[in-house]
């Protein structure tokens, strides 16, 4: 769900209109969709 939205904010940054500056969008998007999408991983590998 959160790298949807990080995709999805990525490309409407790019593409059409940037509402964020850079910096914040990082922060706000992409870094905690990095983290949360690192610990499905991480936790699902350790189910399997």
């Amino acid at each position: 769900m959160l790298v949807s939205l990080s995709l999805a904010v990525f490309l409407v940054q790019r593409t059409s209109w940037a509402i964020f500056d850079t910096v914040f969008e990082v922060c706000i998007f992409h870094i905690p969709a990095a983290f949360s999408a690192a610990l499905n991983v991480k936790f699902r590998g350790d189910a399997a």
